[in-house]
């Protein structure tokens, strides 16, 4: 019996198999075995339903005597687009971050933001990571996170930072 044996840089080549000696698919793949895997470029999911970056992750940055508004910033400078090298802040994403601090609503924090595209394949990962770490935080009681598509993000509501990060400036 003879087997084809795979060599993504030469043509094909019959290869004598000792009669004793088993194969278990008939193909040699051991080039394949050694290109890169989809998962090395995909993000994968948490059982709390955070997106993993392909960042390392960060922890947020802030002055402990800055406001709860700029605490909530610091954090969602944490939260990648899975697909960009980008926060989610940085990439224009954030609309509005709402922290009032009063007897009304005490530390309760909401956030107004948008997903690149309807499309988007975060749009259940995104915002749930951001109010999982807002809510880590601790003067904050409860987050909310409202999407909107008013108005449209474009690419134009990206940070200097951001575009230079992906070339387009």
């Amino acid at each position: 019996m003879s087997l084809l044996k795979l060599d993504l840089n030469a043509e094909p080549v019959e290869e004598a198999q000792a009669p004793d000696q088993e194969s278990s698919s008939g193909l040699n793949t051991g080039a394949l075995s050694t290109a890169p895997k989809y998962s090395d470029y995909v993000p994968s999911m948490h059982s709390n339903m955070t997106m993993t970056s392909p960042l390392p992750p960060k922890e947020p940055v802030y002055d402990p005597d800055a406001s709860l508004e700029e605490k909530v910033v610091a954090v969602l400078k944490t939260c990648y687009d899975p697909e960009i090298p980008v926060d989610i802040y940085q990439l224009g994403l954030i609309y509005n971050v709402i922290a009032p601090r009063s007897p009304d609503e005490p530390d309760k924090v909401k956030i107004i933001m948008t997903l690149t595209s309807p499309n988007c394949p975060a749009a259940q990962t995104l915002p749930a990571e951001a109010k999982y770490k807002i809510e880590r935080l601790e003067e904050v009681e409860d987050a909310e996170v409202e999407i909107t598509f008013d108005p449209t993000w474009t690419p134009d509501m990206m940070s200097e930072e951001a575009k230079l990060v992906l070339n387009l400036v």
